[in-house]
């Protein structure tokens, strides 16, 4: 029994100390200091652009399966993509690199034609 209450006694202790020391430093009041005016923390920007490319949307008869592909421009390659659909009938089978492109892959398993398009985030390399 008393070596619990020599400990919570501790414990109570060490939370004031902490608390005390926080709050002389001014922690936990007013806002965070901006990055931008820490010394020793530089502004980093993006060394290039990451521009966003779509295809032509691709029909997908009923049943069916397709293929929907975009290509970065000249002198640009792909860092990322993916798909996008018309419904939520169209189950993606596949999306991924493939040489300059991005081609995405989808079976409809509904009723009704719906499309695919495949998008391609690309970057001078």
């Amino acid at each position: 029994m008393k070596r619990a209450r020599i400990l919570a006694l501790t414990a109570t202790a060490i939370l004031v100390a902490g608390t005390a020391t926080a709050a002389a430093q001014g922690g936990g009041s007013g806002p965070a200091p901006d990055v931008k005016s820490t010394p020793g923390v530089a502004e980093v920007a993006p060394s290039a652009a990451h521009n966003q490319y779509w295809s032509t949307p691709v029909t997908i008869t009923p049943g069916s399966s397709a293929l929907a592909s975009v290509t970065c421009p000249t002198g640009q390659v792909p860092t990322g993509g993916g798909a996008g659909t018309s419904s939520f009938d169209i189950y993606l089978l596949d999306t991924r690199p493939s040489g300059n492109s991005w081609i995405a892959y989808g079976k409809n398993t509904g009723t009704f034609d719906q499309s695919l398009t495949a998008y391609v985030i690309c970057t001078v390399p």
